[in-house]
């Protein structure tokens, strides 16, 4: 009888807080699409970047 009434407790809370989020308002703000990064131009324009050398060991038999 504990863990039912356990249950009943934590699915009742469970679906109250599913609902208070569902009904709740944002006030977010949706910026722009001609504000933000543009990651292409991001990727054109890196230059002088450090570079690393990775050596690969998949095939060496010895």
């Amino acid at each position: 009888m504990r863990k039912i009434s356990m249950f009943a407790v934590v699915a009742t809370l469970a679906a109250v807080g599913f609902g208070m989020w569902a009904v709740s308002s944002t006030d977010a703000r949706v910026t722009s699409v001609g504000q933000g990064i543009d990651p292409v131009q991001l990727m054109l324009n890196a230059k002088g970047l450090a570079t690393a050398e990775v050596v690969d060991y998949t095939f060496v038999f010895h």
